[in-house]
């Protein structure tokens, strides 16, 4: 019964961008299901044509070649959709590469932790008006809110783009963090605490990673290459984190995914 829970939290707080992807794809299967109908059928019988013949044949290993033609034949299929799909939905390859970032943004801070470089991190946070990618406490340097982002080549108007988006991002966990804070119920961690710190931070994944020089920031808001996520993380300074004050901190903030993402639903109920 535990483990049934688990899996569904974890689905459910996928990256957004996989499950707007998931959305996207399903919608574009209800408009096209007479071509994947016909696709289906052809591929069935093309299966058919192959395994009537060989089924009947004398040859060692039959069994094992139809296996694998099936399997060949179905991995086909779901491939052919599958380009068809991002070839013809405009947003849908946008969606990918946002879920790559993300999802190679948790590797690295999964080595961070490890390495006892951030206390832990809190991944897609439904706001009302848009959505945190990551959230991290840090062992010693606060808060770091991270922008994950995709890209194979930059320009004046994306870095620009980039800088707003994580200035926006960066405020709204200021935000966030003020409230948790506010409505702590124990204050035995305040009485001495200095105010939250957050850092605003672009990860950045893809060609254009390499291109980004050390110690790279525009107003404010720090660029990373995704690889050196793991030592920007620990050079930075700052007060320590006490662990209990820093888990106090990363339980609130899963709450209030949890409760954010069930209104988002509440508000959408078609979105997810």
């Amino acid at each position: 019964m535990t483990v049934a829970v688990k899996e569904v939290r974890l689905r459910s707080f996928q990256p957004f961008p996989r499950r707007e992807l998931r959305r996207l794809r399903a919608s574009w299967l209800r408009r096209n299901w007479d071509v994947v109908g016909f696709l289906a059928v052809g591929f069935t019988l093309m299966a058919a044509l192959i395994t009537v013949p060989l089924s009947m044949s004398d040859l060692p290993g039959r069994w094992y070649l139809l296996g694998f033609l099936h399997a060949g034949l179905a991995a086909a299929a779901l491939h052919l959709c599958n380009s068809a799909f991002l070839a013809h939905e405009g947003t849908a390859v946008w969606q990918l590469r946002g879920a790559w970032g993300e999802e190679n943004t948790r590797s690295e801070l999964q080595k961070a932790k490890r390495r006892r470089v951030i206390w832990g991190w809190v991944d897609s946070i439904t706001l009302r008006d848009g959505d945190l990618d990551h959230v991290v406490v840090t062992r010693s340097g606060g808060i770091v809110v991270l922008d994950s982002k995709w890209r194979s080549a930059v320009d004046a108007r994306s870095i620009a783009e980039m800088t707003a988006s994580a200035k926006r991002a960066g405020a709204r966990a200021q935000g966030l963090a003020r409230t948790l804070l506010k409505s702590e119920r124990g204050v035995k961690h305040r009485a001495s605490a200095q105010p939250v710190t957050v850092v605003s931070v672009v990860v950045l994944w893809g060609a254009v990673r390499q291109t980004v020089p050390d110690g790279h920031e525009v107003d404010g808001v720090h660029f990373v290459d995704g690889r050196k996520l793991v030592p920007w993380l620990r050079q930075l300074g700052g007060p320590s984190v006490p662990s209990e004050a820093a888990r106090d901190v990363l339980e609130q903030l899963k709450d209030y995914r949890a409760t954010a993402f069930k209104a988002a639903q509440e508000r959408a109920p078609g979105r997810r």
